[in-house]
C-alpha cells in the first residue's frame, strides 16, 4: 500500500532499526519476534492500572446517589478505555492497514500472550506471595507461643492468615472475561481459532479462579441479584457489533470477498493492496452490507424463537411460586382463626364478669 516514494505515518527509522536481522527485536527470530508483544502487553497492562486509579476517582467525584449507579458508571469509564487499549492496534491494521496478515499475526499474538498472562498474575503469583507470607506468619506465631497447646496454634495462626488475604477482585475477572469476548467475536474472521483457545483457557482459569477463592483471596460477600447489570449491556452490544466487524473484514481486509466477486476488484500485484473497479465498488458494499443485515436479523429471529427461560424452568417457577402462596394463604388462615378465638375468649372473660351500677345503693348485677 505505501509506495517508495510514500512513507508510512508511524515509521520511525530509531525503531525499525531494533526489527532488523541480529538487534533486540528481530522479526526473524523464534523468540525475539515475541518481545515487541510482550512489551506491549506489560505497557498496557501498567496503562490499566493507572487508569483504574483515575476512573475510581472520577466515579468518586461524581457523586451518584446509589452504589449501582456508581458501579455503573465505573464500569462504563473502565471498559471504554481497556477496550481501546486493546482493539486499537487491530482495528489499525484491519480498516487502515487493510492487511488480513499482520492482523492475524498481530491476534494471535496479543490473544495468546494476555492469556497467559491473566494466568500468571492471577495464580501464580499469588500462590507465591501467599507461600512466603504464611511460612513467616507461622514461625512469628511459633516464636510467640507460650503456654497454648500445639493445636490451638496451629488453628488460631491458620485463621489469622486467612483473615490476612487479599480481597477477590470480582471487577477484573469480569472485565477481563468481556476483553476477551471482544478478541473472538469482533476479529473472529481474522483468527477464527480464538473461540477454540478462550474455551480451554476459561476451563483453566475455571479452576484457577476456585482454587484461588478458597486458598489465596477471602471468600466474597454472596449477593442475590437477578443478572449481571451493566456487564450484559457491553457484551450485548459487542456481540451484535461484531456482525458489523467481520463483515467489514471480509469485505475490505481479506480477499475473501475478492473470490467472491473478483471482477469488481483491482489488485496490486507488488504490494498486494486491492481497490474497486470503478463504478463497481457500490456493489461490494451493498452486498456486504446485505451480509450484515442478515446476520443481525438472523440473530434477532433467534432471540425470538428461543426463549430466554427454558420451559420445563419456566414450570417449576410458577409451581413454586403456586405452592408459595398457598403456603402464605394457609399462614394468613391459620393466624386470622387464632385472632378470631382469642377474640372469643376475651368476649367470654368479659361476659362473666360483674358489672357496679353507676347510681343508687344497688349491688352488683350481671350483664
Amino acid at each position: 500500500r505505501w509506495s517508495q516514494d510514500t512513507d508510512h505515518p508511524f515509521y520511525y527509522p530509531m525503531l525499525a532499526v531494533l526489527a532488523e536481522e541480529g538487534n533486540v527485536f528481530d522479526a526473524a527470530s523464534h523468540w525475539k519476534c515475541f518481545l515487541p508483544v510482550i512489551l506491549h502487553v506489560l505497557v498496557v497492562m501498567c496503562m490499566n492500572k493507572l487508569y483504574r486509579r483515575i476512573a475510581e476517582k472520577l466515579t468518586e467525584w461524581e457523586n451518584h446517589e446509589t452504589t449501582l449507579g456508581h458501579e455503573n458508571s465505573l464500569i462504563l469509564k473502565r471498559f471504554l478505555f481497556e477496550a481501546f487499549d486493546a482493539y486499537v492496534i487491530l482495528i489499525y491494521l484491519a480498516f487502515f492497514e487493510k492487511d488480513i496478515t499482520k492482523l492475524r499475526g498481530e491476534l494471535v499474538s496479543v490473544f495468546n500472550v494476555d492469556t497467559f498472562r491473566r494466568l500468571i498474575v492471577e495464580c501464580a503469583i499469588p500462590l507465591v506471595l501467599q507461600r512466603f507470607g504464611e511460612d513467616k506468619h507461622i514461625n512469628a506465631a511459633t516464636r510467640k507461643k507460650t503456654d497454648a497447646t500445639e493445636s490451638d496454634a496451629e488453628n488460631s495462626s491458620r485463621l489469622v492468615s486467612e483473615a490476612k488475604r487479599d480481597e477477590y477482585e470480582q471487577f477484573d475477572d469480569y472485565l477481563e472475561m468481556l476483553i476477551q469476548l471482544g478478541y473472538v467475536t469482533l476479529f473472529a474472521s481474522a483468527y477464527p481459532l480464538a473461540a477454540f483457545i478462550a474455551i480451554f483457557a476459561n476451563l483453566v482459569e475455571y479452576r484457577a479462579d476456585t482454587w484461588k477463592l478458597s486458598r489465596v483471596c477471602l471468600r466474597p460477600r454472596s449477593i442475590r441479584t437477578d443478572s449481571i447489570g451493566t456487564w450484559k449491556l457491553l457484551m450485548k452490544c459487542i456481540i451484535w457489533g461484531s456482525a458489523l466487524t467481520n463483515c467489514l473484514i471480509f469485505c475490505f481486509t481479506s480477499r475473501q470477498m475478492y473470490q467472491w466477486m473478483p471482477d469488481a476488484f483491482l489488485i496490486d500485484e507488488t504490494s498486494g493492496h486491492k481497490t474497486f473497479v470503478p463504478g463497481k465498488g457500490w456493489y461490494v458494499v451493498l452486498t456486504m452490507f446485505g451480509i450484515e443485515r442478515v446476520l443481525v436479523v438472523t440473530g434477532l429471529l433467534i432471540m425470538l424463537i428461543v426463549p430466554s427461560i427454558p420451559e420445563d424452568v419456566a414450570q417449576m417457577e410458577e409451581r413454586r411460586q403456586f405452592v408459595r402462596e398457598q403456603q402464605s394463604q394457609k399462614i394468613r388462615g391459620s393466624d386470622a382463626l387464632k385472632k378470631r378465638m382469642d377474640e372469643g375468649a376475651t368476649a367470654s372473660i368479659d361476659f362473666g364478669r360483674p358489672v357496679v351500677a353507676e347510681s343508687g345503693n344497688s349491688g352488683p348485677t350481671s350483664k
